[in-house]
């Protein structure tokens, strides 16, 4: 049962492009695609309860690696892609060396500073980046070059992309590390004392976490043909928004920032689009109203609330809303069978 709505689900999703003709709202389609990615991409590393607010370096780091590849080396996106992961996998080194023994709101706000000076280093580092004039991509359609006269191609690539990394981030969550990340979360010195390696299940979070966000920078920078740190190290984009849907979707659970993302990137389009208009200001007044209502409404996120009825419509399995703060009842720290 499970699966069939699951071969519905995607069956309709990819049959969107042939009944939808707007650009507008392809380009909708790609925006929530694009943050279901970067939300539970951002929400592999909250596994742990480590909130970063700091994913807008990872962003930024393979959205300028390839770009800076593609023009001034003429290195095609298909390769700058894997030069961008292993560049914010290198910036989740450098990240974790300082940080991942800090906790709760130090870690969130050593995160931000982390984002924030390679932002500086962007703007300042002028025959690289061209600072803050930005670079412009060369438009070179194709397949090769990831550049397309349509929407369409890009409308598939990021529905691939999100359905990818939601089901790394499934597999993660019911894996060993994903339950050691869990009791992390619940105790991160009961976790130790019970035999878990608290460094390194961490470090596992943010690699996977940093990888996936640098690949999206890539793909994301290719679809908007432009690039300047003020945009692609944006705090509000790019780290601020998948902590939003994480915790309006569910914070720490599989499919709660999936929930969060469908729901929120709609909403704040229409807002900006039509009441940014009325009065500058006026469309994140209404926006942080909405959020404050869904919090006090649904503390633990929509998805808990309409897990026992996916449950019951056989949508889900009852494995798919374990708490995220399950710990492991084994002495050594592992999955029982």
């Amino acid at each position: 049962m499970k699966k069939t709505w699951l071969f519905i689900l995607l069956l309709i999703l990819a049959l969107v492009p042939l009944v939808v003709e707007s650009s507008f709202l392809l380009h909708m389609f790609i925006l929530i695609y694009f943050y279901i990615g970067l939300s539970v991409a951002w929400n592999i590393l909250a596994f742990s309860g480590n909130v970063s607010l700091g994913h807008c370096a990872f962003f930024g780091l393979g959205a300028y690696t390839s770009a800076i590849l593609f023009i001034k080396l003429g290195i095609v996106p298909w390769i700058g892609l894997f030069a961008g992961i292993g560049m914010a996998l290198l910036g989740a080194v450098a990240m974790s060396i300082p940080m991942l023994r800090l906790r709760g709101p130090m870690f969130s706000l050593a995160s931000i500073a982390f984002g924030e000076v390679l932002r500086q280093v962007a703007v300042t580092w002028r025959d690289l980046t061209a600072g803050a004039e930005g670079l412009t991509i060369p438009f070179k359609t194709g397949w090769l070059y990831l550049m397309f006269p349509t929407k369409v191609p890009f409308y598939y690539i990021f529905l691939f992309l999100a359905i990818l990394t939601t089901y790394v981030s499934y597999r993660l969550y019911y894996s060993a590390i994903g339950y050691h990340l869990r009791a992390v979360a619940a105790d991160a010195e009961a976790a130790q004392s019970l035999g878990i390696n608290t460094s390194r299940v961490q470090l596992i979070a943010l690699f996977w976490s940093a990888g996936i966000t640098g690949a999206l920078g890539v793909f994301f920078t290719q679809y908007v043909y432009m690039i300047e740190p003020e945009w692609v190290f944006s705090l509000m984009l790019f780290s601020v928004q998948p902590v939003l849907n994480g915790i309006i979707g569910g914070l720490g659970t599989v499919f709660g920032p999936v929930v969060g993302a469908v729901l929120m990137t709609p909403l704040g389009e229409y807002l900006r689009s039509y009441l940014g208009a009325i009065h500058q200001g006026f469309n994140f007044f209404i926006y942080g109203l909405i959020l404050i209502g869904v919090v006090m409404v649904a503390p633990g996120g929509i998805f808990p609330i309409l897990a026992p009825l996916l449950k019951a419509k056989g949508v889900l399995s009852s494995g798919s809303r374990k708490p995220a703060s399950s710990v492991p009842e084994t002495s050594s720290g592992t999955k029982e069978s």
